[in-house]
């Protein structure tokens, strides 16, 4: 800028010492117009008007090559700049994406991550459940043996007392029998009557009772035949025979065999 404004003064300056010169020429004698002495200056003044010219077109040249440079500077800045942003831009992107990247990295692995426990947990559910059932299970088989040996032996027990029962009850009735069958054949002999003969003889006899002690029926089944109508008298002599209150031993005695021996 300094060197711009100093050629503009020196230009300035010759071209007032041209117009200087020029109304000094003017306002001279006309002698001095023709004179020899006085045309030198012109032609120094034009010399020096063709430099100026040169050097205002030299500088002008200069000035607009110092503006291209300057522009070509600017551009090279704005290039630069434009590189710059762009490199950001791409730097940004290339950040984003990355980000983007780490985030979904991030979230696969959280995800793979809650899967595999959600996973897990439903394994140690299922587990559980199944421990849970088979425990349940065990108890029951466990109580249901248990309930088993207690009615079993319940039974068993059950089933002894009642055989004991049944065999008390037996005994009482074959005992019970036993003395009605002795007093039905002290009966019998009471109302026999044979004669000495028949001594070592007998008769066997099936003879039905009701339950008041009436002979329904009798038959003989073999023997001595004197013998055999003997006892068959001796049996329907008495309007009864005796016969005990006890149903079950007048079950057992309702139908009985006999064997009448002399």
């Amino acid at each position: 800028m300094k060197e711009n404004k100093a050629l503009g003064i020196s230009f300035g300056l010759h071209v007032l010492l041209v117009i200087a010169l020029v109304v000094s020429i003017s306002f001279d004698s006309p002698k001095m117009v023709f004179a020899s002495a006085q045309v030198q200056p012109v032609k120094a003044v034009f010399i020096d008007s063709q430099a100026l010219a040169d050097k205002k077109r030299k500088q002008q040249e200069a000035q607009a090559q110092a503006r291209q440079q300057e522009q070509a500077r600017k551009d090279r800045i704005k290039k630069q700049q434009q590189e710059k942003e762009r490199k950001r831009k791409l730097e940004r992107e290339r950040k984003r994406k990355e980000d983007a990247a780490r985030k979904k990295r991030e979230d696969d692995a959280r995800k793979k991550a809650e899967q595999a426990q959600k996973k897990r947990d439903e394994q140690k559910a299922l587990e559980r459940a199944k421990q849970e059932e088979a425990e349940f299970q065990r108890r029951v088989a466990e109580e249901k043996a248990k309930q088993e040996a207690l009615e079993k032996e319940m039974a068993e027990q059950l089933a002894k007392e009642q055989a004991a029962i049944a065999e008390a009850q037996q005994k009482r009735v074959m005992t019970e029998l036993d003395k009605y069958r002795a007093l039905i054949y002290q009966t019998i002999y009471q109302n026999l009557f044979v004669d000495d003969g028949a001594k070592g003889k007998e008769c066997r006899l099936t003879v039905k009772l009701a339950s008041n002690g009436l002979v329904i029926d009798t038959k003989i089944e073999g023997g001595d035949a004197a013998i055999c109508r003997a006892a068959q008298s001796a049996v329907l002599r008495p309007e009864t025979l005796p016969v005990s209150k006890d149903p079950a031993v007048f079950e057992q005695m309702k139908t009985l065999k006999l064997t009448v021996k002399l």
